[in-house]
């Protein structure tokens, strides 16, 4: 029977950029003893740190707090860049005459942010391949719709023996099928890698064509929508959310695409407020779970789940936070 193997494997998505999670998301294989870690989008950070070097020190923004730090403080330095890389940001270092060019050119910035992000990826993927290659596990990834198109295709084009991208392709791993799309629909914040429903539709259908639902499991970075995994805070019309008001976020073709071609299970993330685990019911009956991890990135938190697969089902989850 098809999907009939046993199969274990963690779950993340959403790590944003932050050191202190990458570092946890790869040591999870020795953690949790697992062999198959998948990452389901959201590779990068959203915000670059500018630290401006003048003669007589440092002076930066972050957090809302001006901080200066003088020559001889080099210690409190690189205690501040790397909370920094906890939080998911970025910094860059450039003198005063830099820093002014870049605010009167916002394309200079952005492709100090898109170098900042590319370093990032580079060094998780570097940590990676040494960590998980010792121990024979690998770790199979997927950009989000908040990874630049840049990085999205430095990630394609970077694969290694334990780090695998997947975006938009099927990938054979322990005797299942991992269907990736980091693609998400359209927010209010206009993220680099957002389609309309009707192309993702069409995306989606194209690939789900090519696997056998029995063995199927979907790693799509969106929630389908109106599911317990989906509910992220209601925006104002000065785009502030709501502490009290929630709504339904994720993707109406997702959730098509789902109840269509069913497969035996569905991972997610995109809505960090939303981790837990829900059912969207089939055509054909079936109640195919779907699960988000969350989120908690700027804290340097990770949060994930554990899933064991066999006989073409569901068999145990347990979702994880440290």
């Amino acid at each position: 029977m098809l999907g009939s193997k046993a199969a274990r494997l963690f779950f993340v998505s959403d790590l944003h950029g932050s050191s202190t999670v990458f570092n946890k998301a790869i040591n999870a294989a020795k953690f949790y003893g697992v062999s198959t870690i998948v990452v389901g989008g959201d590779l990068t950070g959203k915000v670059l740190v500018p630290i401006v070097e003048s003669a007589s020190g440092y002076a930066l923004e972050f957090q809302g707090d001006l901080i200066k730090i003088r020559k001889n403080e080099r210690q409190k330095l690189e205690a501040l860049e790397k909370e920094i890389r906890t939080t998911g940001a970025y910094y860059s270092i450039m003198d005063e005459k830099e820093y002014n060019e870049a605010l009167k050119n916002p394309k200079l910035m952005d492709a100090k942010f898109v170098e900042a992000m590319r370093s990032s990826i580079d060094d998780f993927f570097q940590k990676a391949e040494e960590r998980l290659g010792e121990l024979g596990a690998k770790m199979y990834i997927i950009p989000g719709n908040d990874d630049y198109n840049e990085v999205a295709e430095y990630v394609a084009k970077n694969a290694g023996e334990c780090v695998v991208p997947f975006d938009n392709k099927i990938i054979e791993v322990q005797g299942y099928s991992l269907l990736g799309y980091g693609y998400s629909n359209p927010t209010p914040w206009r993220t680099p890698r957002e389609k309309e429903e009707k192309e993702i539709y069409a995306d989606l259908k194209k690939l789900v064509e090519k696997v056998d639902g029995e063995k199927a499991i979907y790693v799509i970075h969106a929630p389908p929508y109106k599911t317990e995994i989906d509910k992220a805070p209601k925006l104002g019309s000065d785009m502030r959310q709501s502490v009290y008001e929630f709504q339904h976020v994720g993707s109406v073709s997702v959730r098509k695409i789902i109840e269509e071609m069913p497969p035996l299970l569905s991972l997610h993330g995109h809505v960090h407020e939303s981790g837990g685990i829900d059912f969207v019911e089939a055509k054909n009956k079936a109640k195919v779970p779907v699960i988000n991890p969350g989120s908690e990135y700027s804290s340097g938190v990770l949060r994930g789940v554990i899933v064991e697969l066999e006989g073409g089902s569901l068999r145990k989850y347990v979702f994880t936070k440290g």
